[in-house]
């Protein structure tokens, strides 16, 4: 006899409690969570609404979740609203029914709603878990590509990560600052509005993220190149274990230990670069001195200039984008 299975909005208040364990069942061997991290991961940031995730039900317990971003940052320039799904999770004994297949429609359906056009799978939003597909989730590759998603194995991104114990700033990066005339360190608190406004002429894409750095008042990880005649050339963001965002580069403390930090959306003026300003250098000597053990740098293919400071593969993604009509 069938069961009949229900998908409907995820009520953090009623549903928490049976997430977890869900995630551990159908996840946990490669990536083991914590209540707190995906707490934190999913709701409890601005930018949640309450029916952006959805669940399966079925014999009165959650079998199935979907979990959507949206991108809602305030007061940018207009363009094609973003969005993503975060991920999909079935519970090993109820896998192949069909509920992954109905999770996912209903997340799209919900997320054209939103109005949402440019849509990305795993990465994006202020808050994720992954860049893409974990590629040590095949099932996961085959699942997406059924559903109609653009896959190419040989399109990866990967994760890196350095444990910044033993780390030290090479002295010739310091020469080479003095030499340029030019100072890396964290920004001071009158100083940022000068630093989004540096994010909105050269990368906006990573703009509103300094505007949500900004409001929690973590101004002291933004991490600044300062030419003493151009100003701002350069910045980073620094995240810690006492960071006020969670974002990707922090989430994964269930492998990479309660001190992990991380880098993020490194960034040098155009005209600038090829002056060996170093700010990934100087930016993992900060966080070692702020305590951070294991460094994380999410989402980037540029493997071998991370490299030359020690950094290492740790995890490679399958990436897809598409478009909702």
């Amino acid at each position: 006899m069938s069961v009949k299975v229900q998908i409907r909005p995820y009520n953090p208040n009623l549903d928490t409690a049976a997430l977890l364990p869900l995630w551990q069942a159908a996840l946990g061997d490669a990536w083991p969570m914590r209540a707190d991290l995906l707490r934190r991961q999913l709701t409890e940031h601005r930018f949640y609404r309450g029916d952006d995730h959805l669940v399966a039900v079925a014999d009165g317990r959650i079998v199935g979740f979907v979990g959507t971003q949206v991108d809602r940052w305030e007061g940018l320039p207009d363009q094609k609203r973003g969005g993503g799904i975060s991920v999909v999770v079935v519970h090993p004994d109820w896998q192949r029914r069909g509920i992954g297949t109905r999770l996912h429609e209903a997340a799209l359906a919900q997320l054209r709603c939103e109005g949402v056009q440019e849509l990305r799978l795993g990465g994006g939003g202020a808050y994720r878990f992954w860049p893409g597909i974990p590629t040590d989730i095949p099932e996961a590759y085959e699942f997406f590509a059924a559903c109609g998603w653009p896959l190419d194995p040989e399109q990866r991104s990967c994760d890196l990560v350095r444990d910044l114990a033993d780390y030290h700033t090479p002295s010739a990066m310091h020469a080479r600052l003095a030499q340029e005339n030019v100072s890396v360190r964290p920004a001071r608190q009158d100083e940022v509005d000068d630093v989004l406004a540096f994010e909105f002429e050269h990368f906006p894409g990573w703009a509103a993220g300094f505007v949500y750095m900004a409001e929690l008042g973590d101004f002291q990880n933004m991490l600044v190149a300062l030419d003493a005649e151009k100003g701002i050339v350069g910045t980073l963001m620094l995240h810690t274990p006492s960071s006020r965002w969670l974002t990707a580069n922090i989430t994964w403390k269930t492998l990479l230990d309660n001190a992990l930090g991380g880098i993020s959306a490194v960034g040098v003026a155009a005209r600038e670069r090829g002056r060996g300003i170093g700010m990934v250098a100087v930016g993992s000597e900060v966080l070692r001195e702020r305590g951070v053990g294991n460094c994380h740098i999410d989402w980037t293919r540029i493997v071998d200039f991370y490299g030359k400071l020690g950094y290492t593969v740790w995890r490679e993604y399958w990436m897809s984008t598409r478009t909702l009509a």
